[in-house]
């Protein structure tokens, strides 16, 4: 995929250099790291979104059908969630998180194309 059709998937992330005011700017980070690490073809990388995804069974947990959201990308927000919180993230936590921190008043840019 190009650049401008991984940030179709964005909610946050426009292609810009600096974060906007205005946003959630943890979410827009996180949104340039899948951005950036999808592109790079690091195998190191692909290693840890790989972990991520088949440790948590992400496809289960959230359907990519369900919201637009690649799973690699579900994979760097399980990761960030576990790594901030005080216990290790859990399905439940991770759907409550998702959904209130992430989803939440928000569609991706091709949501929002196929809107209009």
């Amino acid at each position: 995929m190009t650049r401008e059709e991984l940030i179709l998937d964005c909610r946050y992330y426009n292609g810009e250099g600096t974060y906007p005011e205005g946003i959630d700017s943890l979410m827009w980070g996180y949104e340039v790291a899948w951005v950036r690490m999808a592109l790079e073809d690091d195998p190191t990388l692909q290693k840890c979104i790989d972990y991520y995804t088949k440790e948590y069974d992400l496809p289960s947990i959230l359907p990519y059908e369900e919201d637009g959201t690649p799973i690699g990308l579900k994979a760097i927000l399980w990761s960030r969630l576990d790594h901030w919180s005080y216990s290790p993230a859990n399905a439940d936590s991770f759907k409550d998180w998702y959904h209130e921190r992430y989803v939440a008043n928000t569609k991706t840019h091709r949501q929002l194309l196929n809107n209009q």
